[in-house]
């Protein structure tokens, strides 16, 4: 496998999105909130179409019901996994084969 390395991110805020749109993402909500002016979410992603439309009202992120379609037009530097933790092997997987 081959290691990549990217630049440091100087000139713009990083870019999140988050996938699991639960009760532990209102603390990352909370953290990108907090800061702001160096930081922004710009995808949410969640399978409950409720807990989407909260995180969607709250961040004005883009939201996606699913993880692959997310994925396929991001602009996102960094992946957040809130879903549960069983989830976390395959969708990591499947960030790492996104490019991310």
């Amino acid at each position: 496998m081959k290691t990549v390395h990217h630049a440091p991110i100087t000139d713009r805020k990083i870019r999140f999105a988050l996938v699991g749109c639960g009760r532990i993402a209102n603390n990352h909500f909370g953290s990108l909130e907090k800061h702001a002016d160096r930081a922004e979410l710009v995808d949410v992603c969640d399978v409950d179409p409720a807990a989407l439309q909260a995180a969607v009202e709250r961040t004005g992120a883009r939201g996606h019901s699913n993880l692959t379609d997310m994925l396929a037009i991001t602009n996102a530097d960094i992946i957040v996994l809130t879903t549960p933790s069983g989830l976390h092997p395959s969708q990591s997987i499947e960030c790492s084969e996104a490019g991310f």
